[in-house]
C-alpha cells in the first residue's frame, strides 16, 4: 500500500472481491430468467452453443447487465471507506477520491462550504452519469 503504483490497484482488487459476488447473484437470477423454450427452439433451428449465447441468452440478460453496470458505477463513485482504512488517499494523492475529499475538506480541515460543495459536485455528478447509462443501456433490452 506503499507503493502509488500499487495502492490504487490494491483497493480496486478489494472492492471487485467485494463486490463480484452480488453481481453474480444478479446474473444467476437473470440467467432463471431465460426461458428454456426460447434456448430449445434456437437449438432446434440449428444454433451452435455460441450463438445460443450471443442471440438468444445475452440479448434477454441485458436487465442484468444494466443494473450490475449502473450499481457498480455508483458505488465506485461513492467510494469512501476502502479507501480510508486502507491508504487513507495516500501515498500522495495515489487513492484519494472524491469521497474522501470531500471528508479531508469537511471534517479534517474544517472547511465545510467547500466539502458541501464536493458532494453536491458529487451527487450531480453521479445523477447524470447514471440517468446516461440508463438511457444507454435499456435501449439494448429485449422483452420476451
Amino acid at each position: 500500500m506503499g507503493n502509488p503504483n500499487l495502492a490504487l490497484w490494491s483497493v480496486a482488487n478489494m472492492v471487485i472481491w467485494q463486490s463480484v459476488g452480488f453481481s453474480m447473484v444478479v446474473f444467476l437470477a437473470g440467467l432463471q430468467g431465460v426461458p428454456q423454450e426460447l434456448l430449445e427452439a434456437a437449438e432446434i433451428d440449428g444454433a451452435s452453443p455460441a450463438q445460443r449465447f450471443w442471440r438468444v441468452t445475452l440479448p434477454l440478460l441485458a436487465p442484468a447487465i444494466t443494473i450490475n453496470v449502473v450499481l457498480s458505477i455508483i458505488g465506485s463513485m461513492r467510494l469512501f471507506d476502502h479507501v480510508l482504512a486502507t491508504t487513507g488517499g495516500g501515498p500522495g494523492y495515489a487513492t484519494e477520491t472524491l469521497t474522501t475529499a470531500l471528508y479531508k475538506q469537511a471534517f479534517v480541515i474544517g472547511h465545510y462550504a467547500y466539502g458541501s460543495a464536493i458532494a453536491l459536485l458529487l451527487a450531480a455528478l453521479i445523477v447524470s452519469i447514471s440517468i446516461v447509462q440508463l438511457r444507454i443501456l435499456r435501449s439494448r433490452e429485449v422483452e420476451v
